[in-house]
């Protein structure tokens, strides 16, 4: 009796101590996804405290990266001001018919007529040339110098306007060349023929944007690597050591990703309040200058999506310069 005591006893103590086993290995293994969201916070504080600790080399650092964010931001500003305005004016484009001194103003009226059915053509206006000559006179008020004139040297005209389809100058182009074939017609004007030069312009601007751009961008890059790799020279021996207790490089380098991303990403907030402090000193003067030639056009700054991928593209190169410098001194530097 007393030896089948002891072995139910021992076998419910077994029992027993089995849970307790079990809950043990269970609580001491780390959850993977927690451990390393855990080592990313400790480096994202860890890098919080050393900029708070150097505000004034930060400031700078993030000032150098806006300005250089800032310069093809406003160039890009400027050519999408420049694509509005060539648009706008693009769908308002105008013809002006002359006509031979010969043509009587009841041919002119025929002729406006015979125009208004040509393909593109949305409506024609007749312009006597008498009429032409009292409003030149009330324009320019040359009314004295023009009363010496034997007789009135303005040929009648047409002003044709054009179907909202003829969207560009190479269509309204097509509609000129349709009207000079007319045998009283004696010239044809396109009123906007200067825009093509202001497409010249734009595509030059373009241009010019993406290829200042590209070089900035490399620079924004040599500026940070410049800047982990002094960082880097700062911790060399904080880094030997935690790479001889068996810190990996991956571990190591992580604060320094986030201190590059962190210079990219204010940066990019730089290069905006500048941004906008430029457009608004700007605005005034270019909307008295653009008044000037009785135009509505309002100079547009930056929408919610330029605004995100200017922050995108700051954190983005901040943390390509970082990475492609950590990688390279981080590997040079070995415990002794």
């Amino acid at each position: 009796m007393s030896n089948s005591k002891l072995s139910n006893k021992s076998t419910k103590q077994k029992t027993n101590r089995r849970p307790t086993a079990q809950g043990a290995q269970i609580s001491s293994k780390k959850p993977i996804v927690g451990s390393y969201l855990g080592n990313h916070k400790k480096a994202l504080l860890h890098t919080l405290s050393e900029q708070r600790r150097k505000p004034v080399a930060s400031f700078f650092t993030c000032a150098v990266i806006g300005i250089a964010i800032l310069l093809p931001t406003l160039l890009a500003v400027l050519l999408l001001n420049v694509h509005q305005a060539n648009l706008n004016l693009d769908v308002s484009a105008q013809l002006t018919v002359m006509l031979k001194d010969n043509v009587t103003s009841l041919q002119a009226t025929e002729l406006s007529k015979k125009i208004d059915s040509v393909s593109g053509v949305s409506e024609t206006v007749f312009i006597d040339k008498d009429k032409a000559l009292e409003e030149f006179k009330a324009a320019f008020q040359l009314g004295d110098t023009l009363n010496y004139l034997s007789d009135n040297p303005l040929p009648h005209s047409i002003l044709v306007i054009l179907e909202e389809s003829v969207a560009t100058i190479e269509q309204a182009q097509v509609v000129k060349n349709s009207l000079e074939q007319i045998s009283d017609v004696d010239l044809v004007q396109l009123d906007l023929m200067w825009i093509q030069r202001l497409k010249a312009i734009s595509d030059f601007l373009s241009l010019s944007t993406w290829i200042l751009a590209s070089m900035l961008a490399i620079a924004v890059i040599l500026i940070l690597g410049n800047t982990i790799r002094l960082a880097i020279e700062n911790r060399k021996d904080e880094i030997a050591v935690l790479k001889l207790v068996g810190g990996t490089d991956a571990f190591v380098c992580r604060p320094f990703l986030y201190l590059g991303t962190f210079c990219g990403l204010g940066g990019g907030i730089f290069a905006l309040t500048l941004c906008w402090i430029v457009l608004s000193i700007l605005s005034q003067p270019i909307e008295t200058l653009i008044s000037s030639y009785q135009s509505d056009f309002n100079l547009s700054g930056l929408n919610i999506e330029s605004t995100i991928l200017i922050l995108v593209i700051g954190t983005f190169l901040g943390w390509f310069g970082a990475h492609l410098s950590v990688k390279k001194h981080i590997n040079e530097i070995e415990p002794n």
